[in-house]
């Protein structure tokens, strides 16, 4: 995946887009899902998502919520700082609804994991907005935020990193699951780095 260097937010949806379009685990179709993500050197990534989806299920409505149970997408991210040691990273995971609902934490594990602050969760800017026929999710993800996970990470032209993206919902009458980067497991989980795509920031 080529991530581009952009001036701001505006400039998203003159990148090219990716396609959440791997079906996982019995999935017959999901709607059509896909995003746009660029790098802003010295504040952050900034994602859009889009799900062509009407009336997407929305119950929760507030941070940390389960919103895996309503239709969301979802972004993962690991980062590998400059250290000697690179063994059992964190990675951060970030899911959202169509109420915005924004459950977001970081770990090694899909166990156990570490929640962010509420001073961070409104540094990610989560908003998320429904139109007739599609509903839309856009997050900011912080350089200041990043490092206080991973230490200094010096990103820029050049420097490369894993994530995924995902299409889910964990209610039975509309259980789907679907992925950018495809996942080879018999059991259900996003929570698996090994399948994480590479991305390189690109101007």
């Amino acid at each position: 995946m080529k991530v581009k260097i952009i001036q701001n937010e505006a400039q998203l949806e003159s990148l090219e887009p990716f396609y959440v379009d791997k079906l996982l685990w019995g999935t017959k179709s999901v709607p059509k899902t896909y995003g746009y993500i660029g790098f802003v050197p010295g504040d952050g990534f900034c994602l859009k998502m889009v799900c062509e989806e009407k009336e997407p299920l929305r119950q929760y409505s507030k941070d940390m919520d389960p919103v895996y149970r309503d239709s969301a997408m979802e972004a993962f991210f690991l980062f590998e700082p400059r250290r000697e040691n690179l063994e059992s990273l964190p990675y951060i995971n970030l899911e959202a609804n169509a109420n915005g609902a924004l459950l977001a934490a970081y770990g090694q594990e899909r166990l156990y994991r570490s929640y962010f602050s509420r001073k961070e969760y409104k540094q990610f800017k989560c908003r998320a907005k429904i139109r007739e026929n599609d509903w839309t999710l856009s997050i900011k993800l912080p350089i200041r935020v990043l490092e206080r996970v991973y230490g200094p990470l010096h990103l820029g032209e050049g420097s490369s990193f894993t994530c995924n993206f995902y299409k889910i919902s964990e209610t039975k009458e509309i259980e789907h699951y679907a992925s950018y980067s495809r996942i080879e497991s018999k059991v259900p989980s996003f929570h698996l780095p090994e399948f994480f795509e590479k991305a390189v920031i690109m101007k």
